[in-house]
């Protein structure tokens, strides 16, 4: 295990409580980097060694060689594509963790895996089993401004890992009990994706009537229809045909599915999802490695156009 300790030029003194962190990705490197700046005790594993140790060079974080060593955390934060690698991973560490350790899930998982997992865990080892994912994408977590979606059936185990959340969050609501935050964050993804899809056919429309796309976002911006997609994926990655924001199309397909699964328990539920459907169909066309907003780049091959910023030089 390679230790060391946190950059002496923070501010404040660390925190003694041992705190673990699981996946540095676009997310949770710096996530977990926050957390390393306010513990004294951070250790970080990465199934690539290489960005572990890249990690403990940047923050002062100590590099978990192996799952194992993570068994002194008392609050470990798991930031993992789906609710699949979070249940593999937590069977290998859950038997070595101190009872009442917290485990907490900040990958946008399925409800129904949360659930079986925290009742499992809890049941098996003593440990508890919270879900919190996050919103605010890969700026917000460098910022430090995320929000918290968090599900809790323990008073005592939310107590316990509020302090470390807010290393990294500007906002922690607790949604209810266990998997309500997975829930909560399926729901999120699927208005967010469908809010970015509406504006792009709206603008389409418009920009057929000969509006310039980029005027009609400055109104829209000013009124009642204006959303996180309209102020800034629009004008920032489709009018600049940027596409890049850094969140890829697949895992906002595998939230989507999420949401529709939980709009299950609403029978009369349409539109969110038939969006979730069409976000499935475009991963499809797109492939692996296409960033949430090649949405738009679906609608406009439907459309035949391009959303273009510059009035009179539509594609």
């Amino acid at each position: 295990m390679s230790r060391k300790r946190p950059a002496a030029e923070m501010g404040g003194s660390p925190s003694s409580m041992r705190v673990g962190f699981v996946g540095l990705g676009a997310m949770g490197y710096h996530m977990a980097g926050h957390m390393a700046k306010s513990h004294s005790q951070c250790l970080v594993w990465n199934r690539t060694k290489t960005k572990a140790l890249q990690h403990s060079q940047e923050f002062g974080s100590s590099v978990a060689d192996k799952l194992q060593d993570l068994a002194s955390s008392q609050v470990l934060i798991f930031c993992l594509p789906t609710s699949e690698e979070d249940e593999t991973i937590v069977e290998q560490v859950a038997p070595h963790l101190a009872k009442d350790a917290c485990v907490v899930s900040c990958t946008s998982g399925a409800p129904a895996v949360t659930k079986r997992l925290s009742h499992s865990l809890k049941e098996r080892f003593g440990v508890h089993f919270l879900d919190c994912p996050v919103s605010g994408g890969p700026r917000g977590a460098a910022a430090g401004s995320l929000t918290c979606m968090l599900g809790s059936d323990s008073e005592e185990a939310t107590k316990m890992v509020l302090p470390v959340l807010k290393t990294f969050a500007q906002k922690v609501v607790h949604c209810g009990p266990s998997g309500a935050g997975h829930a909560v964050k399926a729901v999120n993804n699927a208005l967010n994706v469908t809010h970015l899809m509406l504006g792009a056919e709206g603008l389409l429309a418009l920009q057929k009537l000969g509006v310039d796309p980029s005027v009609a976002l400055d109104a829209i911006n000013g009124s009642s229809g204006r959303s996180l997609q309209t102020e800034q994926r629009l004008p920032q990655e489709v009018l600049t045909r940027r596409f890049g924001y850094g969140f890829k199309l697949p895992l906002m397909a595998k939230d989507c599915r999420i949401a529709a699964d939980v709009l299950k328990e609403m029978p009369s539920a349409q539109l969110l999802p038939r969006s979730a459907q069409l976000v499935q169909d475009f991963a499809k066309e797109h492939g692996p490695d296409a960033d949430y907003t090649y949405v738009v780049k679906s609608i406009e091959k439907a459309a035949g156009k391009e959303i273009s910023a510059v009035k009179g030089n539509e594609k």
